[in-house]
């Protein structure tokens, strides 16, 4: 039945056909909440108001004209329920109802307004011990199933339920801080945030030390508030644009020395293109079982120039600026952290634990090493969910190296709104990481675009049989330390 057309699925529910009933509540109902919650902005109330128009929809479905069309229609069902339940929450509490906007037609400011509301309600999710912050974002915004998120938190299904409840219970204050108009920041995050937004707003220069101490303390923050990506952006292209100005010359040399040394970074290695070595054979191995995604490889050129000038961008593949969905595979090098004890961990993980910058510093210029990666991308409309990420990642450790023990775990990155991490066997480096974008420059809104790195290494080693190791990144490191007088420090 998950793999009945939509159209043959609501034919089926208008006979009365009980299982399509139950596909259709299983593909929308997530969907139907959501909507509803947008309205009201309680949890409790909007389950109720997608309960109603559920219920609703399907005593009307001889009334709709497109079975095609069942989400949009359902949508709008939705919509009304949640109005007449926000309007009847209204009277009950002694206020005068509003006319509500209708949502079809909001203007900029209002969407503006409901992603906000949104990314709070995320910032509060955060704010939850990790166990209820894991259970809430697994089983409420990343598509899992209840039988699903138990598998993949190795917890028995009671458990999970008594973390929910809990998370319920905390979240109903911050739930009622926001739609009320109050900002339910911890304290903390919110002296952290306000002193790199400071710093950022100065007419003169911050200090680079004290700049760079505040950005490695915001970024423990999750999710990382919008509109401070935006001023950082601005702020760095202000800055680079200073030092143009001061320094043309030195500009004009590192145009010339800047692409060889991003292709030896972002390009793919010679072992990666051999397919008589382990990596080159197991890259061809992925793309091969991967046949929906589109190779794609970035414009060093473009990139480079990109970093002269403050963006630190690769591009996006064909297709993805105009919300064309997609999927794209591209070959790449990427930076991992070897610790003391032999485990490997990225950059992001380094900076998320590492007390202050200068720790996080020194693990990485003691432990920087170079991986052979596969970076994969797709965007669809609509929401996606870390489920999906999984389920690509599953399908794929089976057609490469069959039979191998997959572990998940969840993983927070500045760049993504959730992610996860997988590991193969016992394997040290990491197999994958990735996730799915809060938002990404040049996406349109309404669609949702995810990416995964592949490490080739993981995959390599447990499908040859032979141990491949990460590459030594002093060479490139001494190669950008011959650039260290450039403008960009």
């Amino acid at each position: 039945m998950a793999d009945l057309a939509e159209h043959d699925c609501v034919e089926r529910a208008k006979n009365g056909d009980r299982a399509a009933i139950a596909e259709l509540y299983k593909r929308y109902w997530r969907a139907a909440r959501a909507a509803a919650y947008g309205v009201i902005g309680d949890l409790a109330l909007a389950e109720d108001a997608a309960s109603d128009a559920f219920y609703l929809a399907l005593q009307g479905l001889a009334d709709l004209s497109d079975p095609a069309r069942f989400g949009p229609w359902l949508r709008t069902i939705v919509v009304r329920s949640a109005r007449r339940v926000k309007a009847a929450e209204t009277r009950h509490k002694g206020g005068e109802p509003k006319e509500l906007p209708d949502t079809e037609a909001q203007s900029t400011v209002e969407q503006m307004e409901q992603r906000e509301l949104a990314s709070l309600m995320h910032q509060a999710v955060g704010r939850l011990p990790e166990r209820l912050r894991e259970a809430v974002s697994l089983f409420y915004f990343e598509g899992y199933k209840l039988q699903e998120a138990v598998a993949f938190l190795d917890v028995s299904v009671g458990t999970l339920k008594r973390r929910l409840h809990e998370a319920r219970l905390r979240l109903r204050d911050a739930a009622s801080a926001i739609v009320e108009g109050r900002r339910p920041m911890d304290p903390n995050q919110e002296r952290v945030i306000q002193r790199l937004r400071d710093l950022l707003n100065l007419e003169s220069e911050p200090d680079r030390d004290v700049l760079l101490e505040a950005l490695h303390e915001a970024g423990k923050v999750h999710p990382f508030p919008r509109d401070l990506v935006v001023k950082f952006r601005e702020f760095w292209q202000r800055r680079v644009q200073k030092r143009r100005e001061a320094d043309p010359a030195r500009f004009e040399q590192l145009e010339g020395t800047l692409p060889g040394l991003m292709a030896r970074w972002l390009g793919p290695s010679s072992r990666a293109a051999d397919p008589e070595h382990p990596v080159g054979q197991v890259a061809h191995a992925i793309r091969e079982a991967l046949p929906d995604f589109r190779p794609w490889q970035p414009d060093i050129s473009e990139a480079a120039r990109a970093m002269l000038m403050g963006r630190f961008s690769i591009g996006l593949p064909p297709g993805l600026a105009e919300g064309v969905r997609g999927s794209y595979v591209h070959a790449t090098r990427a930076w991992l952290i070897q610790k003391e004890d032999g485990q490997v961990c990225t950059t992001a993980q380094v900076m998320k634990e590492a007390p202050t910058r200068q720790e996080a510093h020194n693990l990485m210029q003691q432990g920087h090493c170079l991986s052979d990666a596969l970076n994969l991308w797709w965007l669809d409309e609509g929401h996606m969910g870390l489920r999906s990420l999984e389920d690509l990642l599953r399908r794929l450790a089976t057609a490469i190296v069959p039979g191998v023990q997959v572990q998940f775990a969840t993983y927070e990155d500045l760049r993504f709104r959730a992610a996860l991490q997988m590991q193969l066997g016992e394997i040290s480096i990491p197999a994958a990481y990735g996730g799915v974008f809060e938002s990404w420059p040049g996406i349109p809104e309404g669609v949702s675009t995810a990416s995964v790195q592949l490490f080739l290494e993981a995959w390599a080693t447990l499908r040859t049989g032979q141990a491949v190791e990460l590459v030594d990144w002093a060479p490139l490191m001494k190669a950008l330390k011959a650039l260290k007088r450039e403008p960009l420090q």
